[in-house]
């Protein structure tokens, strides 16, 4: 189960690859989520690792992929909790 921040930044995640092929910066996901600093992005990217919804590669700048199961589910968590 996800937290409401994670599903969210999952989702910004995702739709910022749809639309420009490339994963946003930590200042972009941490001005999107309205967080004060970006150590609250990297726990929340750790945690969603962890949980298998995303991977990041290693070294590379902005390396994350969202694993496309996992996407269908937090879509489907989100509008559980919004119905």
């Amino acid at each position: 189960m996800l937290t409401e921040k994670q599903k969210e930044l999952l989702l910004f995640i995702h739709s910022r690859m749809q639309e420009s092929g490339v994963p946003p910066s930590f200042d972009e996901m941490k001005d999107a989520l309205d967080l004060k600093s970006k150590s609250g992005i990297h726990r929340l990217i750790t945690a969603l690792v962890e949980r298998g919804f995303i991977r990041r590669l290693p070294h590379r700048a902005r390396a994350i992929e969202v694993i496309r199961g996992a996407l269908r589910n937090a879509r489907r968590l989100r509008s559980r909790a919004a119905g």
